[in-house]
């Protein structure tokens, strides 16, 4: 076709149209393709690294129950997802050596029984393979940290095991990460004795660098780092200052000066109240610091304001003080409470005289230092706590209820038997759900900008968004704690589904099923939920694997919902109003299909969650006039009320409960 012919169909500026857009167009798949690829290829990443940490963590539980092969094979597994994991080749390298020889001085950590006291201290033992020995140099350099560390003096060990780490990082790693791990302790340890609180909290995160998942270490870092930021706010925010010091308080009011503190701090606020007239307010300041103690004038200073208060009252009907949203009250017996005293962490990381090297290091996964503590505070508790009944409610209960004062929702976490007020988790969140291992929950995040799943790390304050969906409801972890099921009603057709997604963030959700209310066995690859077959008949409770499969009923009434797993998941506890008219809690056994009413009272009873023993079942009920948590035992018999909600719950049938140890 001549160009007069082109020119004669197409107008000439058609022509410079078409073509740039053409490139555009092609421009713009390409981009898309290579966007699809990528995120392909991100999700298959985070996938590969999850089943690194789990095929890990299982071939660390395999060596300490002795099961070397089952190791062995789950390092191998280690290899072909990730062949240069220096954990899974120092574990394999380990196995063999023990195999050849006998049971090595360190496995995954954890020393070797201490030499008898009438035999010198011998170093550490070599980790296997070509690490083992090193340089004349990094020889001297780890015998002098060896020998300040069997001294006690942290500084100069701490200062000689970095210098070693920087000049070889694969020499006696083990160890040397070890020895470091407890020097750092124990200098936070001397910081925080000599009021050093910055620094003592350098060196808590220089050891939680090495050893993350220590949780004495990390409530302890949590406890300072409300003390720093309480010093930073004095006279600049008495009421921010005052919230981070009551939670000390309330945890150990014996914990450094936080008592005078609290106290000095209540009195300022209650002064700048005054000054601008807020009479009634400023008579709440006064009358929780003299409940800690009464100081020159104190007393006279809350009758002024009271008067006044009541003068306002009287004229005008509104004057009353505003609540506290709890009641400040210490938890008793708890001085010195795990992670509180940092001091007991440090001290009981100096190595003994006659105790080998292996001993005096410790081990990241359980240091001396924190295992001491531990079994220090068990004995103090069981020395001077009220005593229980055998088989009486104990532990804690996850849940979410309202502020007295404002009525926002907070995620809480009460101890049960123990006076105060409970830990604030989070605001504005519901269904919480801490993960098996204690060290993360997942919540509904009701906040405009953070709606859907939000995971948190009550020890950093760390948060992760996993969903953003507002309707995503209702979240459970499976057992190895990698993954996230719930409810969501997202869709278009706003029908209910079970969804599944990796416990990370940017993560696809996969809709496993049409159903409500999910819960994941804490022992097994199994997920129970609220829902029907696939013909949307036979309604009731199901349960199916983490993947879809393997569907069957457990109950047959449809009107079951929120399944709670006992810890060995042979029964379910759920509630339903569809059964005696009323809601009331009830468990399946699982074994036998038997059904039992757990409860029988005319108010609501439902949102049930069973005890980590499995002996008690705990559930909202507002059979006392107001809602409260009470427990049944699971066996059967009389309710008892643990614990009063003050501000409610609202919509009871949105909450959730966890009982955790």
């Amino acid at each position: 076709m001549s160009n007069e012919t082109r020119e004669g169909l197409f107008p000439t500026w058609v022509l410079w149209v078409i073509g740039p857009v053409t490139v555009l167009a092609a421009a713009l798949i390409i981009v898309a393709v290579v966007l699809g690829i990528q995120a392909g290829q991100r999700q298959v990443e985070i996938q590969r690294r999850q089943q690194v940490g789990i095929a890990l963590q299982r071939a660390i539980d395999y060596r300490a129950e002795g099961r070397l092969q089952e190791a062995l094979a789950e390092y191998q597994r280690v290899l072909v997802l990730d062949p240069g994991n220096t954990t899974a080749q120092e574990g394999i390298n380990n196995l063999v050596n023990q195999a050849a020889s006998g049971p090595p001085a360190v496995v995954d950590g954890t020393p070797a029984p201490a030499e008898p006291p009438d035999q010198a201290p011998t170093p550490p033992a070599a980790a296997a393979g070509p690490t083992a020995t090193g340089s004349p140099q990094q020889e001297q350099l780890f015998a002098d940290a060896l020998a300040a560390y069997q001294t006690g003096d942290w500084q100069t060990a701490a200062d000689t095991l970095v210098r070693l780490q920087q000049s070889a990082p694969t020499f006696q790693a083990s160890q040397v990460g070890e020895m470091l791990y407890n020097c750092y302790v124990n200098l936070a340890a001397t910081m925080d004795k000599a009021g050093n609180v910055e620094e003592a909290l350098a060196y808590v995160d220089k050891a939680l660098a090495l050893e993350p998942n220590s949780s004495a270490l990390r409530a302890a870092r949590t406890v300072i780092a409300k003390y720093v930021d309480a010093l930073a706010l004095e006279g600049k925010d008495w009421a921010k200052m005052i919230a981070l010091l009551e939670e000390i308080y309330v945890q150990d009011p014996s914990y450094r000066d936080v008592e005078t503190r609290l106290q000095q701090a209540l009195l300022a606020y209650g002064d700048q109240l005054a000054l601008g007239k807020e009479w009634c307010d400023a008579e709440a300041q006064y009358t929780a610091a003299i409940a800690i103690s009464v100081t020159p004038g104190s007393i006279a200073r809350r009758d002024e304001f009271q008067a006044k208060c009541q003068a306002i009252a009287q004229l005008t009907g509104v004057g009353t003080p505003t609540p506290r949203a709890f009641e400040l009250t210490p938890v008793p017996d708890r001085a010195g409470a795990p992670g509180s005293d940092l001091a007991a962490l440090g001290t009981a990381g100096t190595p003994a005289a006659d105790a080998t090297p292996e001993a005096a290091a410790g081990s990241p996964a359980e240091s001396t230092a924190e295992a001491s503590v531990e079994v220090t505070v068990e004995a103090t508790d069981a020395a001077t706590a009220a005593p229980v009944a055998v088989g009486a409610p104990a532990g804690r209960i996850l849940l979410s209820a309202l502020d007295p004062v404002n009525g926002r929702n907070l995620v809480l976490l009460q101890t049960i038997g123990q006076q105060g007020f409970p830990a604030i988790l989070a605001e504005e969140g519901l269904q919480p759900a801490f993960r098996p291992d204690g060290q993360r929950l997942v919540y509904r995040n009701l906040r405009g900008d953070s709606r859907g799943l939000t995971a948190l790390d009550p020890a950093t304050g760390l948060t992760l968004r996993f969903t953003t969906f507002s309707e995503d409801s209702y979240p459970t972890w499976n057992a190895e704690g990698n993954l996230v099921a719930f409810a969501s009603n997202r869709e278009g057709d706003r029908r209910w589904r079970i969804y599944v997604v990796w416990a990370d963030v940017n993560n696809e959700a996969t809709a496993m099923t049409f159903g409500e209310a999910p819960a994941g066995n804490p022992a097994a690859d199994q997920l129970a939920y609220r829902g029907c077959d696939d013909s949307g008949n036979n309604c009731g409770i199901w349960s199916m694997s983490w993947s879809g499969g393997n569907r069957r009923a457990l109950t047959t009434v449809p009107a079951d919902s929120q399944p709670n797993w006992s810890p060995t998941g042979r029964f379910l506890a759920f509630m339903s109003d569809g059964r005696d008219g009323n809601p009331e809690v009830y468990k399946v056994d699982l074994t036998t299909g038997q059904t039992t009413r757990l409860t029988d009272n005319p108010a609501i009873d439902g949102q049930p969650a069973v005890s980590p023993d499995g002996s008690w079942v705990a559930f909202l009920s507002n059979r006392s006039g107001g809602w409260a948590v009470w427990a049944v035992p699971s066996s059967g018999g009389e309710a008892q009320m643990l614990f009063v909600l003050e501000g409610g719950v609202g919509n009871w049938q949105e909450q959730e409960i966890q009982w955790l140890n």
